[in-house]
């Protein structure tokens, strides 16, 4: 990876896929330097070498393998399905992206995390509660993100 001067904006894109780095690469890359992870422990060793300003987070990992997958599988299980594991995976993968926000915060990270998904003011208002500083946009809007993000070309 290329060092970054210290003036350019570091954005660690987590998701299961790819679809928001392709996103962040045709419309913030002009302005800043986009850092990528697919699940908590990755996110957490990158942020172990990297600064990051900001997170642009996917909610749903559908294509993650229950390896990754950040939460308690059996205890989630135990919980809330009546030891129905299918359903724990179901659950746990439908919110990833804040179980994997909460271990970055535990980590000592604050920076803004963006989501993009439409939620309801309660639940944005609860996330913001939990984990700080939050965002969601119910679509990509390039303009909006990096108005957000404070970048500029």
């Amino acid at each position: 990876m290329n060092e970054a001067s210290t003036s350019e904006k570091r954005i660690l894109i987590v998701e299961d896929g790819d679809e928001y780095e392709r996103f962040a690469r045709l419309f913030l890359a002009d302005a800043c330097r986009l850092l990528t992870a697919h699940s908590a422990k990755e996110a957490l060793a990158v942020l172990a070498a990297n600064s990051a300003d900001g997170f642009l987070m996917d909610l749903r990992f559908d294509r993650a393998p229950e390896s990754v997958l950040a939460g308690d599988i059996e205890g989630t299980a135990e919980r809330l399905f009546g030891r129905d594991r299918t359903e724990a995976v179901r659950y746990l993968k439908e919110h990833q992206g804040t179980l994997i926000l909460a271990e970055i915060r535990k980590a000592g990270h604050r920076a803004r995390a963006v989501f993009i998904h439409d939620f309801p003011s309660r639940r944005l208002e609860n996330l913001r509660r939990l984990y700080g500083d939050v965002v969601s946009f119910p679509s990509f809007d390039a303009a909006q993100i990096r108005k957000v993000f404070g970048l500029y070309p």
